[in-house]
């Protein structure tokens, strides 16, 4: 299974309860941090835009432009 936008890995046969950072088996143990998750969003909108920018500079036939190697 490819690893997808920042997804963690994911093993369906794993075998044994997930254990998190410290040896703790819940992963909010403990107040949470909220600029966590608007870090990973501005991170996502990003990558996203970028790739927005490629495919419409590929559907464009400009295949020698910035946008069009972002990824490679």
């Amino acid at each position: 299974m490819p690893k997808m936008f920042g997804a963690p890995d994911f093993n369906p046969f794993a075998a044994g309860a997930k254990v998190y950072g410290g040896g703790r088996l819940n992963p909010t143990m403990g107040p949470v941090d909220k600029s966590g998750y608007a870090e990973r969003d501005r991170k996502l909108k990003v990558r996203r835009n970028a790739l927005q920018a490629k495919l419409k500079a590929n559907g464009k036939g400009a295949y020698a432009s910035a946008d069009s190697m972002r990824f490679n």
